[in-house]
């Protein structure tokens, strides 16, 4: 993003940037292994970038409660792990060979050691949420967890199928994505002591934050710019992803449109041709444009969320963020 959506979170960042640090400093120092591969395979992963979206909610979020101090630093970084873990699982099963613009782990190190190291950082981050936080933060990022697993299992089983639903492709995102952010919020609500109306609203922003989230990341994966994102296009198609804009497309398009794009997600391969054409077809029915339409509507769903809190800088930061991602290109 350019302009004045940029500098907002830039501002937002500015704000954090001491918590940002310190979560950072708790991420790269906790990776620590007599085996050799476990710090270098991590390393290389965190050392990638990445937005550092989901520990910026846990910190903005435990801000918003009134807190900031060491409990949202670890927390922040536990976060971090579990979805770091989720990228080294998930490049295994997709075959990804590269990761935010760079060869993914498992083209370096290999499958195996990409899985067990990801299974690592999972259970480094349950060991520091015992050791640090509360049972009620434990058992949410737990749950998360099992999500994430539902959600991964259930896109595979949908994977190629061109009978996937608007309904399947939610239960997948909230899975995968929606969950986690989710907890995040809710986890940073616990931190600084906010139950009931308040640690549901900021459960409910996360809910509605992680929809926009990724919907937005599929729209990219339809028409983004691959030097922003660190993808290619079409990854998603080629892994046999049935997406929001994919779908809307769908509801619209003529027999033949559907019977192409039938035949592009069955090919042995997705070839730039058959995968332009898809994209056409998208584009003619307005795949993206409403997909994204249906972001903002769940950005502002978080934003109402956020009601119940007093107006203050970190309400507004969190206000600017659900808003930001939904403008986002990269």
């Amino acid at each position: 993003m350019e302009g004045e959506d940029e500098g907002g979170l830039k501002e937002i960042l500015d704000y954090y940037s001491r918590d940002l640090t310190a979560a950072e400093e708790i991420i790269n120092g906790n990776i620590h292994s007599t085996i050799k591969v476990i710090p270098e395979l991590s390393g290389y992963i965190f050392e990638s970038g990445g937005k550092r979206f989901r520990p910026l909610l846990v910190i903005a979020s435990a801000a918003l409660g009134g807190y900031r101090g060491p409990k949202a630093h670890i927390a922040a970084c536990v976060a971090e792990y579990i979805h770091t873990a989720t990228l080294l699982h998930d490049d295994v099963v997709d075959e990804s060979d590269t990761r935010r613009g760079r060869a993914s782990a498992n083209n370096i190190w290999g499958n195996e050691a990409s899985v067990l190291v990801g299974d690592f950082l999972l259970a480094r981050a349950f060991q520091m949420m015992v050791q640090n936080l509360d049972a009620q933060s434990l058992q949410v990022m737990a749950q998360a967890c099992m999500h994430l697993a539902e959600g991964e299992i259930l896109q595979l089983l949908k994977s190629f199928d061109v009978n996937t639903t608007v309904e399947d492709y939610y239960n997948i995102i909230f899975g995968k994505t929606a969950a986690l952010i989710s907890a995040c919020c809710e986890v940073g609500a616990l931190i600084a002591g906010q139950e009931g109306e308040r640690r549901a609203a900021l459960q409910g922003y996360g809910r509605e934050t992680g929809y926009a989230f990724q919907i937005v990341d599929d729209c990219l994966d339809l028409a983004g710019d691959p030097e922003r994102t660190g993808k290619p296009l079409g990854n998603d198609l080629k892994e046999g992803k049935v997406t929001l804009p994919l779908l809307f497309a769908l509801e619209e398009a003529t027999r033949d449109e559907i019977k192409m794009v039938q035949e592009a997600l069955l090919a042995e391969e997705l070839t730039p041709g058959l995968f332009a054409q898809v994209r056409e077809v998208v584009e003619r029915h307005r795949g993206v444009e409403r997909a994204r339409e249906r972001a903002r509507e769940h950005a502002e769903r978080a934003v109402a969320h956020l009601g119940v809190f007093e107006d203050s800088p970190q309400r507004e930061y969190l206000i600017s963020m659900a808003r930001f991602i939904v403008e986002r290109d990269g």
